[in-house]
Protein backbone atom coordinates (compact mmCIF):
# COMPACT_ATOMS: atom_id res chain seq x y z
CA UNK A 1 0.00 0.00 0.00
CA UNK A 2 1.32 3.50 -0.73
CA UNK A 3 -0.64 5.51 1.83
CA UNK A 4 1.33 7.16 4.40
CA UNK A 5 -1.23 5.85 7.33
CA UNK A 6 -0.62 2.15 6.02
CA UNK A 7 3.04 2.85 5.91
CA UNK A 8 2.94 3.64 9.61
CA UNK A 9 1.40 0.58 11.19
CA UNK A 10 3.61 -2.31 12.89
CA UNK A 11 3.91 -5.50 11.42
CA UNK A 12 2.11 -8.11 12.53
CA UNK A 13 2.85 -10.20 15.58
CA UNK A 14 3.24 -14.11 14.88
CA UNK A 15 -0.50 -15.37 15.20
CA UNK A 16 -2.48 -12.08 15.71
CA UNK A 17 -4.14 -9.60 13.66
CA UNK A 18 -3.50 -5.96 14.70
CA UNK A 19 -6.97 -5.09 15.28
CA UNK A 20 -8.27 -3.65 18.74
CA UNK A 21 -11.93 -4.76 18.49
CA UNK A 22 -13.97 -5.60 16.09
CA UNK A 23 -13.53 -9.57 16.76
CA UNK A 24 -16.33 -10.32 14.42
CA UNK A 25 -14.65 -8.38 11.64
CA UNK A 26 -11.36 -9.95 11.71
CA UNK A 27 -13.01 -13.15 12.25
CA UNK A 28 -15.69 -12.91 8.96
CA UNK A 29 -12.16 -12.11 6.60
CA UNK A 30 -9.88 -14.50 8.07
CA UNK A 31 -12.59 -17.25 8.01
CA UNK A 32 -13.10 -16.59 4.36
CA UNK A 33 -9.34 -16.82 3.36
CA UNK A 34 -9.33 -20.17 5.39
CA UNK A 35 -12.17 -21.57 3.43
CA UNK A 36 -11.16 -20.58 0.15
CA UNK A 37 -13.53 -17.99 -0.35
CA UNK A 38 -12.32 -14.78 -1.12
CA UNK A 39 -14.52 -12.55 -2.52
CA UNK A 40 -13.69 -9.70 -5.04
CA UNK A 41 -15.04 -6.75 -3.63
CA UNK A 42 -15.26 -5.69 0.27
CA UNK A 43 -16.35 -2.63 1.46
CA UNK A 44 -14.47 -1.42 4.92
CA UNK A 45 -16.78 1.12 6.57
CA UNK A 46 -17.07 2.91 9.94
CA UNK A 47 -16.25 6.25 11.28
CA UNK A 48 -12.57 7.97 11.12
CA UNK A 49 -9.98 6.31 13.25
CA UNK A 50 -12.21 3.08 14.24
CA UNK A 51 -9.21 0.62 12.50
CA UNK A 52 -10.20 0.32 8.71
CA UNK A 53 -6.77 0.78 7.05
CA UNK A 54 -4.91 -1.27 9.90
CA UNK A 55 -7.71 -4.12 9.65
CA UNK A 56 -7.17 -3.76 5.48
CA UNK A 57 -3.56 -3.94 5.92
CA UNK A 58 -3.75 -7.55 8.04
CA UNK A 59 -6.27 -8.58 5.46
CA UNK A 60 -3.92 -7.88 2.86
CA UNK A 61 -0.94 -9.78 4.76
CA UNK A 62 -3.07 -12.90 5.30
CA UNK A 63 -3.81 -13.09 1.72
CA UNK A 64 -0.13 -12.62 0.24
CA UNK A 65 2.14 -14.09 3.39
CA UNK A 66 4.56 -16.18 1.90
CA UNK A 67 5.16 -18.17 5.56
CA UNK A 68 1.80 -17.88 7.41
CA UNK A 69 2.30 -18.93 11.10
CA UNK A 70 -1.16 -20.67 10.58
CA UNK A 71 -3.82 -20.28 7.89
CA UNK A 72 -5.70 -17.03 7.52
CA UNK A 73 -2.70 -14.98 9.31
CA UNK A 74 0.33 -13.51 8.09
CA UNK A 75 3.43 -13.70 9.74
CA UNK A 76 4.33 -10.02 9.64
CA UNK A 77 8.11 -10.71 8.99
CA UNK A 78 8.26 -12.28 5.53
CA UNK A 79 9.50 -10.22 2.63
CA UNK A 80 5.84 -9.97 1.26
CA UNK A 81 4.44 -8.67 5.05
CA UNK A 82 7.22 -6.47 5.21
CA UNK A 83 6.67 -5.00 1.53
CA UNK A 84 3.03 -4.02 2.39
CA UNK A 85 4.16 -2.58 5.84
CA UNK A 86 6.10 -0.02 3.99
CA UNK A 87 3.64 0.01 1.04
CA UNK A 88 5.82 -1.27 -1.40
CA UNK A 89 4.31 -4.89 -2.56
CA UNK A 90 3.97 -4.10 -6.14
CA UNK A 91 0.47 -7.02 -5.75
CA UNK A 92 -1.12 -4.10 -3.67
CA UNK A 93 -1.74 -0.42 -4.58
CA UNK A 94 -3.69 2.40 -2.84
CA UNK A 95 -5.37 4.93 -4.72
CA UNK A 96 -6.60 7.76 -2.13
CA UNK A 97 -6.86 11.58 -2.38
CA UNK A 98 -3.01 11.61 -1.14
CA UNK A 99 -1.98 9.57 -4.43
CA UNK A 100 -4.10 11.52 -6.58
CA UNK A 101 -3.34 14.58 -5.25
CA UNK A 102 0.61 13.52 -5.79
CA UNK A 103 0.01 12.59 -9.57
CA UNK A 104 -1.88 15.70 -10.07
CA UNK A 105 -0.95 18.74 -8.94
CA UNK A 106 -2.94 21.88 -9.11
CA UNK A 107 -6.01 20.31 -9.20
CA UNK A 108 -8.69 20.39 -6.27
CA UNK A 109 -8.45 17.21 -4.10
CA UNK A 110 -11.86 17.47 -2.37
CA UNK A 111 -12.96 13.46 -4.43
CA UNK A 112 -11.70 10.47 -6.29
CA UNK A 113 -12.23 11.66 -9.89
CA UNK A 114 -13.08 9.51 -13.22
CA UNK A 115 -9.85 9.77 -14.02
CA UNK A 116 -8.46 7.82 -11.07
CA UNK A 117 -11.04 5.23 -11.71
CA UNK A 118 -9.62 4.91 -14.77
CA UNK A 119 -6.17 4.06 -13.58
CA UNK A 120 -7.48 1.83 -11.27
CA UNK A 121 -9.20 0.21 -13.73
CA UNK A 122 -6.76 -0.90 -16.00
CA UNK A 123 -3.96 -1.77 -13.08
CA UNK A 124 -7.03 -4.17 -11.77
CA UNK A 125 -6.15 -6.08 -15.29
CA UNK A 126 -2.55 -6.63 -14.50
CA UNK A 127 -1.97 -10.13 -12.99
CA UNK A 128 0.14 -10.35 -9.78
CA UNK A 129 3.85 -10.13 -10.33
CA UNK A 130 4.37 -12.06 -7.14
CA UNK A 131 1.56 -13.96 -5.52
CA UNK A 132 -1.73 -15.06 -5.98
CA UNK A 133 -3.56 -11.75 -5.37
CA UNK A 134 -3.57 -8.39 -6.74
CA UNK A 135 -5.17 -6.01 -4.21
CA UNK A 136 -6.35 -2.88 -4.97
CA UNK A 137 -6.95 -0.47 -2.03
CA UNK A 138 -9.60 2.38 -2.51
CA UNK A 139 -9.25 4.95 0.65
CA UNK A 140 -11.94 8.15 0.49
CA UNK A 141 -13.70 5.99 -1.29
CA UNK A 142 -17.02 8.10 -0.03
CA UNK A 143 -15.68 10.81 -2.21
CA UNK A 144 -15.83 9.38 -5.33
CA UNK A 145 -17.71 11.48 -7.63
CA UNK A 146 -20.92 9.59 -9.32
CA UNK A 147 -19.54 9.53 -12.58
CA UNK A 148 -16.38 7.40 -11.22
CA UNK A 149 -18.55 5.10 -9.06
CA UNK A 150 -20.57 4.61 -12.30
CA UNK A 151 -17.25 3.66 -14.38
CA UNK A 152 -15.93 2.01 -11.32
CA UNK A 153 -18.92 -0.77 -11.37
CA UNK A 154 -18.11 -2.78 -14.49
CA UNK A 155 -14.58 -3.57 -12.71
CA UNK A 156 -16.89 -5.00 -9.52
CA UNK A 157 -19.63 -6.62 -12.55
CA UNK A 158 -16.80 -8.46 -14.32
CA UNK A 159 -13.71 -8.67 -12.08
CA UNK A 160 -10.57 -10.29 -12.86
CA UNK A 161 -10.03 -13.55 -10.94
CA UNK A 162 -7.05 -12.80 -9.20
CA UNK A 163 -8.13 -9.09 -8.33
CA UNK A 164 -9.34 -8.00 -4.88
CA UNK A 165 -10.70 -4.65 -4.45
CA UNK A 166 -11.00 -2.87 -0.88
CA UNK A 167 -12.99 0.07 -0.53
CA UNK A 168 -12.57 2.05 2.63
CA UNK A 169 -15.39 4.71 3.28
CA UNK A 170 -16.36 6.40 6.80
CA UNK A 171 -19.91 7.05 5.38
CA UNK A 172 -21.06 3.86 3.47
CA UNK A 173 -24.41 5.66 2.85
CA UNK A 174 -22.37 7.63 0.28
CA UNK A 175 -21.58 5.25 -2.21
CA UNK A 176 -24.37 4.10 -4.69
CA UNK A 177 -26.74 1.19 -3.82
CA UNK A 178 -24.66 -0.50 -6.99
CA UNK A 179 -21.97 -0.25 -5.45
CA UNK A 180 -22.46 -1.31 -2.22
CA UNK A 181 -24.57 -4.45 -3.40
CA UNK A 182 -21.59 -5.63 -5.10
CA UNK A 183 -19.34 -5.80 -2.22
CA UNK A 184 -19.02 -7.72 0.77
CA UNK A 185 -19.75 -4.96 3.42
CA UNK A 186 -17.63 -5.04 6.65
CA UNK A 187 -19.13 -2.53 8.86
CA UNK A 188 -16.52 -1.61 11.68
CA UNK A 189 -18.09 0.07 15.16
CA UNK A 190 -16.49 2.62 17.81
CA UNK A 191 -13.86 0.16 19.79
CA UNK A 192 -14.38 -0.13 23.31
CA UNK A 193 -12.45 1.88 25.87
CA UNK A 194 -10.80 -1.01 27.91
CA UNK A 195 -9.65 -2.38 24.66
CA UNK A 196 -8.17 0.82 23.74
CA UNK A 197 -6.67 1.17 26.69
CA UNK A 198 -5.40 -2.33 27.04
CA UNK A 199 -4.09 -1.89 23.42
CA UNK A 200 -2.12 1.27 24.46
CA UNK A 201 -0.43 -0.27 27.94
CA UNK A 202 0.52 -3.33 25.51
CA UNK A 203 2.26 -1.50 23.28
CA UNK A 204 4.07 0.51 26.02
CA UNK A 205 1.95 3.80 27.46
CA UNK A 206 1.79 3.95 31.27
CA UNK A 207 -1.56 3.27 32.40
CA UNK A 208 -3.04 6.40 33.60
CA UNK A 209 -2.16 7.96 30.45
CA UNK A 210 -3.51 4.88 28.50
CA UNK A 211 -6.96 5.90 30.66
CA UNK A 212 -6.88 8.95 29.96
CA UNK A 213 -6.01 8.61 26.05
CA UNK A 214 -8.97 5.96 25.51
CA UNK A 215 -11.28 8.08 27.45
CA UNK A 216 -10.47 10.71 25.17
CA UNK A 217 -10.50 8.46 21.77
CA UNK A 218 -14.75 8.15 21.87
CA UNK A 219 -13.56 4.79 20.34
CA UNK A 220 -11.22 5.79 17.66
CA UNK A 221 -7.63 3.72 17.92
CA UNK A 222 -6.28 5.67 15.40
CA UNK A 223 -6.91 9.17 17.58
CA UNK A 224 -5.51 7.09 20.58
CA UNK A 225 -2.26 5.57 18.16
CA UNK A 226 -1.33 9.46 17.00
CA UNK A 227 -1.95 11.28 20.52
CA UNK A 228 0.31 9.15 22.09
CA UNK A 229 2.99 10.52 19.03
CA UNK A 230 1.73 13.73 19.57
CA UNK A 231 0.59 15.35 22.66
CA UNK A 232 -1.39 17.85 20.39
CA UNK A 233 -3.86 15.45 19.66
CA UNK A 234 -5.08 15.93 23.46
CA UNK A 235 -4.72 19.38 23.79
CA UNK A 236 -6.78 19.75 20.63
CA UNK A 237 -9.24 17.70 21.68
CA UNK A 238 -9.52 18.90 24.99
CA UNK A 239 -10.56 22.52 23.65
CA UNK A 240 -13.16 20.56 21.60
CA UNK A 241 -14.52 18.31 24.50
CA UNK A 242 -15.29 22.31 26.07
CA UNK A 243 -16.20 24.03 22.83
CA UNK A 244 -18.94 21.42 22.90
CA UNK A 245 -19.55 21.96 26.87
CA UNK A 246 -19.83 25.74 26.32
CA UNK A 247 -22.44 25.37 23.20
CA UNK A 248 -24.55 23.23 24.98
CA UNK A 249 -24.66 25.44 28.34
CA UNK A 250 -25.37 28.86 26.31
CA UNK A 251 -28.98 30.58 25.84
CA UNK A 252 -30.75 29.68 22.76
CA UNK A 253 -30.01 32.57 21.14
CA UNK A 254 -26.01 32.02 21.74
CA UNK A 255 -26.74 28.77 20.32
CA UNK A 256 -28.00 30.32 17.33
CA UNK A 257 -25.39 32.92 17.00
CA UNK A 258 -22.60 29.93 17.36
CA UNK A 259 -24.48 27.82 14.30
CA UNK A 260 -24.55 30.40 12.00
CA UNK A 261 -20.77 31.28 12.56
CA UNK A 262 -19.90 27.74 12.43
CA UNK A 263 -22.26 26.96 9.39
CA UNK A 264 -20.86 30.69 7.41
CA UNK A 265 -17.30 28.91 7.81
CA UNK A 266 -18.15 25.36 7.17
CA UNK A 267 -16.52 25.38 3.82
CA UNK A 268 -13.42 26.74 4.58
CA UNK A 269 -13.21 24.24 8.20
CA UNK A 270 -15.23 21.46 6.92
CA UNK A 271 -12.89 19.27 8.56
CA UNK A 272 -12.51 20.79 11.90
CA UNK A 273 -16.65 21.38 11.98
CA UNK A 274 -16.82 17.10 10.81
CA UNK A 275 -14.53 16.57 14.05
CA UNK A 276 -15.97 19.13 16.85
CA UNK A 277 -19.47 17.85 15.71
CA UNK A 278 -18.19 14.43 16.25
CA UNK A 279 -16.92 15.63 20.34
CA UNK A 280 -20.55 17.30 20.41
CA UNK A 281 -22.14 13.78 20.13
CA UNK A 282 -19.64 12.37 22.76
CA UNK A 283 -20.52 14.64 25.13
CA UNK A 284 -24.33 14.56 24.31
CA UNK A 285 -24.35 10.88 24.66
CA UNK A 286 -22.43 10.83 27.51
CA UNK A 287 -25.19 13.14 29.06
CA UNK A 288 -28.18 10.80 28.16
CA UNK A 289 -26.30 7.73 29.73
CA UNK A 290 -25.69 9.66 32.56
CA UNK A 291 -29.45 10.38 32.65
CA UNK A 292 -29.72 6.91 31.88
CA UNK A 293 -27.71 5.75 35.43
CA UNK A 294 -24.83 4.38 33.09
CA UNK A 295 -22.00 6.51 34.19
CA UNK A 296 -19.70 3.84 34.33
CA UNK A 297 -20.07 3.97 30.25
CA UNK A 298 -19.03 7.64 29.61
CA UNK A 299 -16.66 8.38 26.75
CA UNK A 300 -15.79 11.34 28.55
CA UNK A 301 -15.69 10.35 32.45
CA UNK A 302 -13.47 13.15 33.74
CA UNK A 303 -16.42 15.19 32.89
CA UNK A 304 -18.86 13.82 35.08
CA UNK A 305 -19.37 16.68 37.28
CA UNK A 306 -19.97 18.93 34.28
CA UNK A 307 -22.18 16.65 32.27
CA UNK A 308 -24.67 16.57 35.65
CA UNK A 309 -24.87 20.59 35.52
CA UNK A 310 -25.43 20.10 31.75
CA UNK A 311 -27.97 17.74 31.40
CA UNK A 312 -29.54 18.70 34.66
CA UNK A 313 -33.05 18.09 35.06
CA UNK A 314 -34.14 17.46 31.44
CA UNK A 315 -35.76 14.46 30.76
CA UNK A 316 -34.07 11.02 29.37
CA UNK A 317 -36.56 11.72 25.93
CA UNK A 318 -35.01 15.68 25.44
CA UNK A 319 -31.44 14.65 25.76
CA UNK A 320 -32.12 11.61 23.35
CA UNK A 321 -33.79 14.12 20.71
CA UNK A 322 -30.74 16.40 21.14
CA UNK A 323 -28.11 13.54 20.28
CA UNK A 324 -30.67 12.20 17.28
CA UNK A 325 -30.50 16.41 16.26
CA UNK A 326 -26.67 15.65 16.32
CA UNK A 327 -26.77 12.63 14.11
CA UNK A 328 -29.04 14.22 11.65
CA UNK A 329 -27.19 17.36 11.26
CA UNK A 330 -24.11 15.27 10.22
CA UNK A 331 -25.79 13.72 7.85
CA UNK A 332 -27.40 16.71 6.10
CA UNK A 333 -23.67 17.79 5.93
CA UNK A 334 -22.65 15.23 4.42
CA UNK A 335 -25.53 15.19 2.19
CA UNK A 336 -24.69 18.84 1.04
CA UNK A 337 -27.74 20.83 3.08
CA UNK A 338 -27.17 24.03 3.34
CA UNK A 339 -24.18 24.25 6.48
CA UNK A 340 -26.25 26.64 8.40
CA UNK A 341 -29.81 25.32 8.09
CA UNK A 342 -28.72 22.07 9.33
CA UNK A 343 -26.94 23.77 12.21
CA UNK A 344 -29.54 25.89 13.43
CA UNK A 345 -31.86 23.18 12.59
CA UNK A 346 -30.08 20.79 15.03
CA UNK A 347 -29.83 23.33 18.09
CA UNK A 348 -33.10 24.35 17.71
CA UNK A 349 -33.93 20.66 18.97
CA UNK A 350 -31.66 20.89 21.82
CA UNK A 351 -33.93 21.23 25.51
CA UNK A 352 -33.54 24.41 27.48
CA UNK A 353 -34.25 25.27 31.21
CA UNK A 354 -35.72 28.21 32.79
CA UNK A 355 -32.69 30.02 33.01
CA UNK A 356 -31.60 29.53 29.26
Amino acid sequence: MSGSSVQSRAVLAAGTWPVWGNEAAVDQLRQEIVRGRVRHAYLMAGPEGVGKTTLTMAFCQALICQAPPEPGVGCGTCLACGKIARGVHPDVQTFSLASQSAGHKGTKNTSLTIETVRELCATAALRPMEGRWRVLVVEDAETLQGIAQEALLKTLEEPPAFMVMILLANDLELLLPTIRSRCQVVELRPVQRSLIRDGLVASGVAVDRAEELAALAAGSPGWARRAVEDPKFVEQRRQAVGRAFDWISATGYERLVAAVKIGDSFTKRRSETFSDLDTLLGVWRDALLLRAGQSDFLTFRGQGDRLGDVAGTWPIEDVHRAVRSVQTCIADLEANVRPRLALEAMVLQWPTSPRR
